[in-house]
């Protein structure tokens, strides 16, 4: 299994006030894709996450890793395929084992190459996810690291409420 020519670096953290992180953003300036309502299917692989997002924006079968570096993570992508057909669904369902679902509300907001996601979770939980994302090798790990850390700074991010992996929600 190959990885996909697709680099990215990525930080989470639970959030502490919302309003406040997202007015941060919006002051940047950003760009604000919407409001997306998400569930995340994961399916048992013997590598990695194989992941199934249904959501009202974003729609994708992944099959990725991270790997930490630095306090961060490193995404190693084997697959990547947007707004995955009827089949390609079906075949997650009837080949692999369902291993834990993720619900949330995400807000969506693009700085250049920088998405950066305001989640909410049924729970009342709140999240942010910082993706400093390079699909055309414009930027080396070395920059991308430095832009995720850069906005981590300017959101005023602790090293303490960062989380070392994802959440589910069952």
């Amino acid at each position: 299994m190959n990885p996909i020519p697709y680099k990215d670096f990525t930080l989470k953290a639970k959030l502490k006030d919302f309003d406040a992180t997202e007015l941060l953003i919006k002051n940047m300036p950003s760009e604000f894709i919407g409001t997306d309502y998400q569930t995340d299917y994961y399916f048992e692989t013997s590598k990695g996450k194989l992941k199934l997002r249904k959501g009202t924006i974003e729609n994708l079968i992944t099959h990725y890793e991270r790997v930490v570096e630095a306090g961060m993570e490193r995404t190693v992508v084997y697959r990547y395929d947007i707004n995955p057909r009827e089949e390609q669904i079906n075949d997650l369902a009837n080949n692999y084992k369902k291993t834990g679902t993720t619900k949330k509300e995400r807000k969506i907001y693009l700085v250049d190459n920088i998405k950066i996601h305001l989640d909410k979770l049924p729970n009342g939980d709140e999240f942010i996810e910082i993706e400093t994302i390079d699909v055309d090798n414009k930027f080396s790990s070395e920059e991308l690291k430095t832009q995720c850390l850069k906005i981590k700074y300017l959101l005023g991010i602790k090293d303490e409420e960062l989380l070392s992996t994802g959440y589910f929600t069952d």
